[in-house]
């Protein structure tokens, strides 16, 4: 892998980050495992700064932990195909769309009962928040587009056409909102004030970008791709920096402020780390071994914890096709909240 990327990078112009020597200590460690019980069905998971609190997409609800407790706490019910979840900071609202109804649900934080739903796109996936616009947006799968809800008025905007599949987004905080375009390999780039896309960018040598993470102030991307590899964007060019080596199965990525880290997190039972070392060099730190299936994370800002949720391996069906990952039956009811904290 190493020395394919090596050439492909000679190819492009890109900068490859080489893994660093092993640390003499572990990067991370596994310090809770939370039982949840229930659908061995999920997606997203949001880590939530004000309330400590952690939220996980499960199969028809979203499971509500509290991150310094180590304890479930409630959950966000009758979300048939849940998947995303965002809050709004001024409100305190807690966002979730469901697939099987299109729609994007507000909850009261204390109560967790619904408070107002607004129409979304077929195929509702990835939910994210834009501060400069107060608006949350919601991927369409199946509607090759975004749907922005004010979280002002409740109201859904029209329907940003990406005319194409989107995975998943962020915000820069300033006005931009940036989204994977998985089957076309690009990333969009969107005005959250217009509402309309300003650019679009390939990231090739990507395939499928599936994670998407923001280090909002070095003005970097980090996408994790189906391939095998994650591209770090400059935020305002669209210009590939660097391609790095990550593990196989991605789902999602996040960006650690406190340690300066992308992570991408691997179904293939991997957290893959990469270290920013300034604005145009990164270096892959490693890949932490985490547990089969746990494709999806959330981190804590402040501390560097990160969150994975998976469910106990019963079988593993190989892949049709060498280059992709396998598939896994997971046991009913073994669901689990992993928390792995950073070596300090």
């Amino acid at each position: 892998m190493k020395n394919f990327l090596s050439m492909m990078a000679v190819a492009a112009g890109l900068t490859v980050g080489a893994a660093m020597p092993a640390p003499a200590s572990p990067l991370y460690k596994l310090i809770a495992t939370i039982p949840l019980g229930g659908s061995v069905k999920w997606d997203y998971l949001l880590f939530d700064p004000s309330s400590d609190r952690v939220y996980v997409s499960h199969g028809n609800e979203v499971t509500v932990v509290n991150a310094r407790t180590r304890r479930v706490v409630g959950e966000l019910a009758d979300l048939p195909g849940s998947h995303g979840i965002a809050v709004d900071p001024v409100s305190r609202l807690v966002y979730a769309d469901s697939a099987a109804r299109s729609v994007l649900v507000a909850f009261d934080p204390k109560t967790l009962a619904p408070r107002a739903s607004a129409p979304v796109l077929a195929d509702a996936d990835g939910v994210s928040y834009d501060p400069f616009s107060r608006q949350i947006f919601v991927s369409g799968g199946d509607g090759d587009g975004l749907t922005p809800v004010s979280t002002v008025t409740g109201k859904a905007a029209p329907k940003i056409d990406l005319g194409t599949s989107p995975e998943f987004h962020v915000a820069d905080g300033k006005g931009a909102m940036y989204v994977d375009l998985v089957d076309a390999g690009q990333i969009a780039r969107i005005d959250s004030v217009t509402d309309k896309v300003s650019a679009t960018w390939p990231v090739a040598p990507c395939v499928h970008p599936k994670g998407l993470a923001i280090d909002p102030r070095a003005r970097r991307l980090f996408a994790s791709c189906a391939n095998g590899m994650g591209v770090v964007v400059d935020a305002d060019t669209g210009q590939v920096l660097a391609a790095l080596p990550i593990g196989k199965g991605t789902d999602a990525a996040r960006f650690d402020p406190s340690h300066r880290r992308f992570l991408s997190s691997n179904g293939d039972g991997t957290l893959s780390v990469i270290a920013e070392q300034g604005l145009a060099s990164f270096a892959v730190l490693g890949d932490v071994k985490t547990a089969l299936g746990a494709r999806t994370l959330a981190v804590n800002p402040d501390t560097g914890e990160v969150f994975l949720v998976t469910a106990t391996v019963t079988k593993t069906i190989p892949p049709a096709d060498p280059s992709d990952h396998p598939h896994y039956v997971f046991a009913p009811g073994s669901l689990k909240l992993l928390v792995f904290d950073p070596a300090r």
